[in-house]
């Protein structure tokens, strides 16, 4: 008797080090590798947390998208930083009144999960008064909203003039 299978087959090549990694982990929970990556993708693959299509066309109407499928797989992973998002632009325009904002997540190379949203305030001008008013407006902005913010948050979302 033939039993029929819904698995599918998926082949992901890891670079030496995070090869290295899966096996040193693998080793210390005494499971083989291969079990240990279809726990951990489907430990990750059971996080995400779809973005609605009304979060979706609320922040499109706030900032402008540098990546928007990496942005919105980010906000799949850290659903909690929607709020945020939302509330961001009135923090920043009592500081920066219509200001151009930009999202993008950066994520470091060197580093496994260590990406993270920048919202970017794209000022005007490039002297040194500009740059110096700009800076100052930043500082206050962080004192009074950004740094408040739960450590959680602020570990995967950053907020700055650009």
């Amino acid at each position: 008797m033939k039993s029929a299978s819904n698995s599918q087959i998926l082949t992901i090549q890891l670079s030496p080090e995070d090869s290295e990694r899966l096996l040193a982990e693998a080793k210390r929970r005494r499971v083989d590798a291969e079990s240990l990556a279809s726990m951990l993708l489907h430990d990750s693959l059971t996080e995400l947390n779809p973005v609605s299509l009304t979060d979706i066309e609320s922040l499109e109407k706030l900032y402008s998208w540098r990546g928007k499928t990496e942005i919105l797989e980010f906000l799949e992973k850290y659903h909690f930083l929607i709020p945020v998002l939302l509330e961001a632009p009135d923090k920043i325009y009592h500081y920066f009144p219509a200001k151009k904002l930009y999202l993008e997540v950066e994520a470091d190379s060197e580093l496994i999960d260590s990406a993270q949203l920048f919202l970017d305030i794209i000022i005007d001008g490039d002297t040194d008064e500009i740059i110096d008013e700009a800076l100052d407006k930043e500082e206050r902005l962080s004192e009074d909203w950004y740094l408040p913010l739960p450590y959680e948050v602020r570990r995967v979302f950053s907020c700055g003039v650009r």
